[in-house]
């Protein structure tokens, strides 16, 4: 039995129809940072990466935007994220501090962020904001290499 041409254009149709594009929504606020930095966690700067639920800031001149956020989350994991506020376009006051498990913008909004997911901790309103820029992160040995 032979189905109809018609038939196979309406499936092939309804097939292509109900792809959903799930492009991220680029954030207007931050310009795309490329870079590519090594971190030797035997050095006493970045010792404090070798417990869980610690992290360190490391400088603009290394990577990212305004520098970069490193936490180790457990199990052997670390996260990456941009210092800069999501939400800003880079100002001096569109910084992030580390404080304890969150990272907090130093802009009037008060902003503040998780340190182990990057979400932003006090969203309010149906207002578009963005949570913070993640990089990635690989792991061999005693090296985490942290690369956009």
């Amino acid at each position: 039995m032979r189905l109809p041409i018609k038939f196979i254009a309406i499936l092939l149709f309804l097939i292509v129809c109900s792809c959903e594009s799930t492009t991220p929504i680029q954030n207007p606020f931050l310009p795309k940072a490329s870079f590519d930095v090594q971190i030797d966690l035997n050095l006493p700067l970045y010792s404090p990466l070798q417990n869980t639920g610690n992290s360190v800031t490391l400088p603009n001149n290394l990577g990212g935007v305004k520098g970069i956020h490193i936490t180790n989350v457990g199990f052997s994991t670390f996260r990456a994220f941009e210092v800069s506020c999501p939400n800003h376009t880079p100002s001096s006051c569109s910084s992030t501090e580390l404080q304890g498990s969150q990272v907090n913008c130093q802009c009037e909004d008060q902003l503040s962020y998780s340190v182990f997911t990057g979400q932003l901790l006090n969203r309010q309103g149906s207002e578009t904001l963005f949570d913070l820029t993640e990089y990635q992160v690989r792991t061999e040995r005693n090296t985490l290499y942290i690369f956009n």
